[in-house]
Order: structure tokens, then C-alpha cells, then sequence
């Protein structure tokens, strides 16, 4: 596996829109159709970054990471559900983290059920984390949240 992290090239905002339409409705199956804008614009946020997660020459997921309070937020991070559970989603957050040290937070969704699973297993053994804290949920679809510091492997 060559799984890489990747800035986006605006010509994928129409793919990442797709998956990211596709992975709101897993996460708020109640929620209506994503606005088109809301990925749109996050290619034109200067502390937003779009990122394609590749396996060799197949896209399989992305991510989403604003950086705009001085933290990092870790948005959205989808593994597309056909490349689930191989192992793609770890080395992909590794180098997301990697590629942005220094403090995070992220919220974990709740309407998937590996997703809980997901970050409370890799956060705890990913060399170069410290400080993790699990706090509350911080919106109605989420189970919960964790703030940390990265500062890279030894």
C-alpha cells in the first residue's frame, strides 16, 4: 500500500464534493443534500486545507483541516466505505498530523460506529501524540471529541 496525503487540486472540488455529499449522509442521515458551497469555498479559505487521500493512483478518501485560530481542527476526514478497515485511514491521519504539528482537536462522529472505535484506538498508540484528552461532544452527531498535542515521532 502507497497510501499518501495530498493537497487537493481545485479541478477535484467536483470529486471531493461527491464523497463529501456521499459521507454527510452516513454521518447525518437526517441532514438534506450538502450545499455545493460548503466544499467549494473551503478550496478558497486561505486556513482551510483540502487534502486527497490516495492508495497508489485510486483516490480513497480526504480530509479537511482548518487551521484558522491557530490550532488545527481536523473537520472532516472520510475514508471512502469500499476502503474501510485497511489499514488507509491510520496511515493517512499519521501523515495528516504529521504534515501539521503541533496542537488538535477533532470531534468524533457518532453515526458511524467504527469511527468512535477508529480514533479512540490510533490516538492512544500513535507515536507523537501528547497530551490527549477526551472531552464532550461538541454537536448533536457527534459521541465525542479530543484535543492533544502532535510533535512527531522520536
Amino acid at each position: 500500500m502507497t497510501v499518501a496525503l495530498t493537497p487537493a487540486p481545485r479541478d477535484t472540488a467536483a470529486w471531493v464534493f461527491d464523497a463529501a455529499s456521499a459521507y454527510f449522509k452516513e454521518l447525518v442521515p437526517d441532514g438534506g443534500d450538502l450545499p455545493r458551497a460548503e466544499i467549494t469555498e473551503c478550496f478558497d479559505h486561505p486556513d482551510t486545507h483540502v487534502l486527497l487521500i490516495t492508495n497508489g493512483q485510486q483516490r480513497v478518501g480526504f480530509a479537511l483541516v482548518d487551521r484558522g485560530d491557530g490550532d488545527h481542527d481536523l473537520c472532516e476526514f472520510c475514508i471512502l466505505p469500499a476502503f474501510r478497515n485497511q489499514g488507509l485511514g491510520t496511515r493517512a491521519a499519521a501523515q495528516c498530523f504529521a504534515q501539521f504539528p503541533g496542537a488538535w482537536f477533532l470531534g468524533v462522529a457518532s453515526a458511524l460506529p467504527g469511527t468512535a472505535r477508529f480514533w479512540d484506538r490510533i490516538l492512544l498508540d500513535m507515536p507523537g501524540i501528547t497530551g490527549l484528552v477526551r472531552g464532550p461532544a461538541l454537536t448533536p452527531y457527534q459521541s465525542h471529541s479530543y484535543t492533544f498535542e502532535y510533535k512527531g515521532t522520536p
